[in-house]
């Protein structure tokens, strides 16, 4: 071949390798969402068909199309050094020819193989996928007989990383979470719109048991056809919607709406001689395992057009009662209502960095604490058998200790601040260099 000759195939290698490695990084770089909504767009059938085929294995395409890339790169840098040989009116390439053609193609490749294609996927890497689908789909049947050696790479050094394996929706969320992250370093997003975006990604992990109010909190009342007594639960409770009970907690036989008295009293209850009936006015009363995600349950209070759900336990006592302004303000915040008394107050949690101690309070979840703790760079151990800091302590003691016991725990000297008979109410954590394990302190 003349040099003419290798001119035009090293041109011609190099512009399909650009457009195979353009393909290749835009496949990774894309956007789901917009893809699919560019090829429903377009109105194109078949081209609709090749994008949600794609999208099913974008990986597989993409390793796919890498190798002719690597293909049309090595026959590029061939090219190069039978042109300047033939250029140089030499017979066969020495270290002068391969010097230059070798220069050469390193300024090229980084050109149409690296800046080039990186700027195509960072600015047009859903048209260009969508342009090219057909290219993808050949590729991809083409490479299938090589398909088990890209997934047995990818297992290798998923294995030798240590990494578990995740399913699809787990690494979707990392990835959203990473680019949240991103976005927030580079001012695109501020710290409360992060947040509530993290929040609405937590929902599919937290459970109701995490985010109910517990037992000992609920405010409920006995079941009665005294008005009187249900008209003072209802000036006690000052909830709208108030559960309903026979002995004790663990037999729920109901919730109350105020609306439905308000009803009745204006329709049946204001004939003379008409005798309240509690039980006629008594809604259902919608359980949910304490394990449910409250994703889920949120879905479900929506379908059932409920806006309380009783937590029951695993031996089928109740183990709390959730809301759906519970659900909502794990993405929003606290959400504080006109009946809410002044002292029905979120979580307290005091940092002070320059002494190296938190006062928390114990009904905070550890999760929530270890963030607070954050810039103390310490944390208190998770654990099954606990959700919140009271937990953590009880557990740690074996006992509920009283005001002024400390202990100390993995650096951690912990002291119990207030206390009431059935639970620990605040403790305050100094961060020492303490040795591990814990031992009690007398109050």
């Amino acid at each position: 071949m003349n040099a003419e000759a290798w001119l035009a195939l090293a041109v011609l290698t190099l512009g399909v390798g650009a457009v195979l490695s353009a393909l290749v990084q835009s496949l990774r770089d894309l956007s789901k969402s917009t893809l699919e909504e560019i090829a429903t767009v377009r109105g194109d059938a078949a081209a609709e068909a090749r994008v949600r085929a794609i999208l099913e294995d974008t990986d597989g395409h993409a390793a796919a199309a890498a190798l002719p890339r690597t293909a049309c790169h090595l026959l590029f840098t061939v090219s190069m050094v039978m042109w300047v040989t033939r250029v140089r009116g030499a017979a066969a390439p020495d270290l002068p020819e391969l010097l230059i053609a070798a220069g050469l193609a390193l300024l090229f490749l980084w050109v149409f193989g690296l800046l080039l294609p990186n700027a195509v996927a960072k600015h047009a890497a859903e048209v260009t996928v969508y342009a090219w689908s057909g290219v993808l789909r050949v590729a991809y049947f083409a490479g299938r007989p090589l398909a088990w050696l890209a997934r047995a790479v990818d297992e290798a050094v998923r294995r030798l990383s240590g990494r578990p394996k995740s399913d699809d929706a787990q690494a979707a969320q990392e990835e959203l979470l990473t680019v949240v992250e991103e976005a927030q370093v580079e001012g695109k997003v501020d710290e409360t719109e992060k947040q509530m975006i993290e929040a609405v990604v937590h929902l599919r992990d937290k459970t109701v048991g995490q985010v109910m109010t517990p037992r000992t909190e609920i405010d409920a009342m006995e079941m009665t056809n005294d008005l009187s007594q249900v008209t003072a639960a209802m000036r006690r409770v000052r909830h709208s919607r108030i559960p309903v009970y026979e002995e004790n907690l663990d037999r729920i036989v109901g919730v109350f709406y105020v609306k439905d008295l308000i009803k009745w009293l204006a329709g049946e209850g204001s004939r003379i001689g008409k005798a309240f009936n509690i039980k006629a006015l008594l809604r259902p009363a919608y359980f949910v395992p304490e394990t449910k995600t409250i994703r889920e349950t949120l879905d479900e209070m929506l379908a059932k057009r409920t806006h309380v759900a009783m937590v029951a336990d695993e031996y089928g006592g109740t183990a709390g009662l959730v809301t759906i302004e519970d659900i909502i303000e794990e993405v929003f915040g606290d959400i504080t209502d006109e009946h809410e008394a002044p002292t029905e107050e979120a979580p307290e949690v005091k940092v002070d960095s320059k002494s190296r101690s938190a006062e928390l309070d114990a009904r905070l979840y550890i999760r929530d604490a270890n963030d607070a703790m954050r810039p103390l760079e310490a944390e208190l151990p998770e654990s099954e058998d606990y959700d919140t800091v009271g937990g953590f302590v009880t557990v740690t003691l074996g006992r509920i200790p009283q005001a002024g016991e400390a202990f100390r725990h993995d650096g951690l000297n912990v002291t119990v601040l207030a206390a009431e008979p059935t639970r620990v109410t605040r403790i305050r954590v100094d961060i020492t260099a303490a040795e591990g394990g814990h031992v009690a302190a007398d109050a």
